[in-house]
């Protein structure tokens, strides 16, 4: 599984002043309140390295050094080629896969400084 993060996406997350040599970012696939695991939604969390667990795994990604990891539980949620891009007209994150959008409204949540 590989993930790209474009150049309009990562604009934003140094916005946030993510550390990449020290934390990673985190797609969380929450499903509370969703009603089944299958609708659950998409959101990055920047978390620190030393938090990872062995129930996530770190993905390929583009741009080196950002690094991406996602829950193991959750893996055949995601298409092989994930990209999270950036939207101007709705001011928040993305999240696709060249088959489909799995959330284009994508929350980011940076470690308070």
């Amino acid at each position: 599984m590989e993930i790209e993060i474009t150049n309009s996406a990562l604009q934003k997350i140094k916005e946030s002043a993510i550390n990449p040599n020290e934390n990673v970012l985190l797609l969380q696939y929450e499903t509370d309140d969703c009603g089944c695991v299958v609708n659950g939604v998409s959101k990055l969390v920047e978390i620190y390295e030393e938090n990872l667990t062995d129930e996530e795994i770190v993905l390929t990604t583009k741009p080196a050094p950002y690094r991406v990891a996602i829950q193991k539980r959750v893996e055949w949620v995601y298409d092989n080629d994930l990209k999270v891009d950036y939207s101007d007209s709705a001011n928040m994150l993305q999240l696709k896969s060249p088959n489909q959008m799995l959330n284009p409204r994508m929350s980011f949540n940076a470690i308070k400084k």
